[in-house]
């Protein structure tokens, strides 16, 4: 099989489907042309062959390079990638070429995932990742016994194994369900159809594959964003959708992905209501963001790697996910780049590793907003290239993108007008011609002046008032902890990796410390039971630096840190991830960071100087500068929890150092060693929120501490092992409430999950 060629120069991609050679030359009767003067008249041919397409330089006199080599003959098959070419030189016009199918692929990949063997009338009929199964699914978000239909009492129930994805009945999850003829069954991203007697593969409709049916969305105040939009695409096709700001573009991104369903209209995948169904669909739906989505401290092969964790089921093996990365790594010509960590790669680079995330689990429907927004017209015609072959594989691959730049490679072109409406849906070749324009720039300037029924897609019918359907359970049990224990490992490899976060975990304690010892006098923390006014003076100064070093750590290491990988959380949240297995690993991995600094910190603030007379806890036999460490690592690790909160809480990096400042000076006035706060109104019961209140009490109950000069006795102080007991374990209940705060805050900040 031959298949189809594409060859990308001079911002445009070209495709040939027709068995007869291709010429690349700067001759104007070329079928690719170039313009560039260094290429010759007759300079490269590519001829269909057996298997592939064979490329060859036809005697130029510049020359053709492949990696900086002149160009002999190469044979481009459809499973070697791009080819990246030089013509006229080194250096030369750049031409990319790369051969896909020519069958349906949406069919090719169903084959090549599904194995469905005879089991027609048998009493048990297994499902599952498993080769010998009856329905063997190659699908990473299958488990490897799945699901089963057994017969009771005359009946076909299906019925779910634990698999972590869950099984759906006509969109719905389920744990046992009785089957009916013609009942559509969801496992991973395949549909299967229930004849009654056994499990079968649908015939693929590649025509209105996607279908959207009269979508709005208005806002509260009344402002139209969506306006009746009705849209159908076929699978194996590439999809622009274009406008001005504000026409509607990203809104309808949401519906078309559920992610924010439109209150009126349907959206059908393959027939199945997408909003009704969404527990079960939304796996099988790709969305690359205009924000990265992997960590840039990692490198490309171990960001992926996590990924595929995350997004496999619990039971696929460390091989199955690594031939999996190897796969998108080869597909989106990335494994040169594997080793690299993802902020040392170029911007159209850094979007293929986002596209290459998205296709771990191979999904049929492929969503991008802005793939090429802020890249360079021949790094944008590289990642449309990408997007193109990607289609022809098969997928449904809709792009956002206010770049007019090669719209013809599209199949489809959606224009937005103002108000969220349609104006036009149809191929490229037919939209100058019905906008009576001569440019797609010309195409924007008469948007605006379009009459309300100037619509190109029309609407009728019933609109149906729809709201979102409820989320469905999230992870469960083991996949929970699953998700936890490798979001444990990527945050700690972040960490690790993260050179700033490691010269501030250094820098921190020690520069925190050398400022302790500003503190007039050697008396330390050891305070005489009839000690002078100054050496109490003395240790309460202490006392208060080392818990304002503590909190200041604690809230530093962490107030960016939710809302720094936001996009991140929202994707992945998306497509199952847990946000109790999401906080609970930031939790173990920035609370042992902190307070691991905050025992350094406050060793380093005391060396050479005496600790507390004696210990309370464990009857005195810790020591008394341990037990010190331990308040003040609590009080850490209580702020870090309240900086998540307030990270969960703001919508920019930007608004995390005002709040940082306030977080710190709050605990500072009112940890109750700097100004009396015990027994006056309000201010004391607003000191019991503040960590650095408890931390403080704690540390002043271990060295016997006295009130601040002016102050009434402070209640919280007792120099008692429960008392420190009780302070420190309201710590860790302050802790745990910060967490279900930040984690509250979290959910409301990301669109529809689970």
């Amino acid at each position: 099989m031959t298949g189809e060629l594409l060859v990308a120069a001079d911002g445009r991609v070209h495709r040939f489907a027709h068995a007869h050679p291709v010429s690349v030359s700067r001759a104007a009767d070329a079928d690719v042309p170039l313009t560039d003067p260094a290429v010759s008249r007759l300079h490269l041919v590519a001829a269909p062959v057996p298997g592939g397409w064979q490329v060859e330089d036809v005697g130029s006199s510049g020359g053709t390079f492949l990696d900086g080599r002149p160009l002999g003959r190469t044979l481009l098959a459809a499973a070697a990638g791009e080819v990246q070419l030089r013509l006229g030189g080194p250096d030369g016009a750049l031409v990319v070429l790369s051969v896909v199918p020519e069958r349906p692929a949406a069919a090719a990949l169903q084959d090549a995932s599904v194995t469905v063997r005879d089991h027609a009338g048998a009493p048990v009929i297994t499902i599952g990742r498993s080769r010998d199964a009856d329905v063997s699914l190659h699908d990473l978000l299958v488990s490897r016994r799945h699901a089963q239909v057994v017969q009771e009492d005359g009946r076909a129930v299906l019925v779910d194994l634990d698999s972590a994805n869950g099984t759906f009945v006509d969109g719905h999850r389920i744990r046992r369900h009785a089957l009916t003829p013609g009942a559509s069954v969801g496992v991973g991203n395949t549909t299967l159809t229930w004849t009654g007697r056994a499990l079968e593969l649908p015939v693929l409709q590649l025509d209105d594959a996607l279908v959207a049916e009269e979508l709005r969305v208005v806002t509260k105040q009344g402002r139209v964003l969506l306006s009746d939009a009705s849209l159908s695409f076929s699978e194996s096709s590439l999809v622009a959708v274009v406008g001005p700001s504000g026409a509607g573009k990203t809104t309808l991104l949401g519906a078309l992905t559920g992610l924010r369903p439109a209150r009126q209209g349907v959206v059908r995948w393959r027939g199945q209501d997408l909003y009704r169904g969404y527990e079960d669909l939304k796996r099988r739906i790709g969305l690359v963001p205009q924000e990265d989505t992997l960590h840039r401290q990692l490198t490309v092969r171990r960001g992926l790697e996590f990924a595929a964790a995350l997004r496999s089921s619990p039971d696929t093996t460390a091989a199955e996910r690594a031939a999996a990365v190897d796969r998108v790594l080869s597909d989106l010509q990335l494994t040169d780049q594997a080793a690299q960590r993802v902020d040392s790669l170029s911007g159209g680079q850094r979007k293929r590793v986002s596209i290459a995330l998205e296709l771990l689990t191979a999904p049929p429907l492929l969503f991008l907003d802005e793939p090429t927004s802020g890249l360079d017209p021949g790094t944008e015609l590289q990642v449309v290239t990408v997007l193109r072959r990607l289609a022809n594989e098969g997928r449904l691959v809709v792009v956002v993108t206010h770049s007019v730049q090669g719209l013809d490679d599209y199949d489809v072109v959606v224009v937005m007008a103002p108000g969220g409406r349609v104006a036009y849906a149809g191929p490229p070749t037919s939209l100058l011609e019905h906008f009576g324009a001569t440019s797609y720039a010309e195409v924007f300037t008469r948007l605006p002046s379009l009459p309300a029924g100037a619509d190109a897609v029309r609407s009728g019918g019933r609109r149906p008032d729809r709201a979102p359907s409820p989320p469905e359970p999230g992870p469960r049990g083991p996949a929970m902890l699953r998700q936890a224990a490798t979001l444990v490992h990527r945050n700690a490899a972040v960490a690790l990796a993260d050179r700033g976060l490691l010269v501030l975990l250094l820098l921190l304690p020690l520069g925190l410390a050398l400022l302790a010892h500003a503190v007039p006098g050697a008396s330390g923390l050891h305070l005489p039971v009839a000690a002078a006014p100054e050496v109490e003076a003395e240790v309460r100064q202490r006392l208060v630096v080392l818990v304002f070093g503590g909190t200041l750590m604690g809230s530093a290491l962490s107030v960016r840190e939710l809302v720094g990988e936001r996009s991140i959380y929202a994707r992945e949240r998306a497509v199952g991830l847990s946000s109790v297995a999401y906080l609970a690993a930031k939790a173990i991995v920035l609370g042992g960071l902190v307070a691991a600094a905050s025992v350094a910190f406050t060793y380093l603030a005391l060396a050479g100087q005496p600790g507390p007379a004696r210990a309370l806890l464990l009857d005195g036999t810790l020591p008394g500068k341990l037990e010190i460490a331990l308040a003040v690592a609590l009080a850490a690790v209580a702020s870090m929890c309240a900086g998540l909160a307030v990270s969960a809480a703001v919508r920019t990096t930007e608004q995390t150092m005002p709040s940082l400042v306030g977080i710190v000076m709050t605990q500072l006035v009112l940890c109750g060693g700097l100004v009396p706060v015990s027994g006056r109104a309000v201010l004391e019961q607003l000191s019991w929120l503040a960590p650095a209140r408890l931390g403080y009490a704690a540390m002043a109950s271990t060295t016997g501490s006295s009130a601040p000069p002016g102050g009434a006795r402070d209640a919280l102080v007792a120099a008692t092992s429960s008392r420190v007991s009780l302070l420190l374990g309201l710590l860790l209940v302050q802790s745990v409430v910060f967490l279900l705060v930040a984690g509250r805050l979290l959910r409301r900040t990301t669109g529809r999950a689970v």
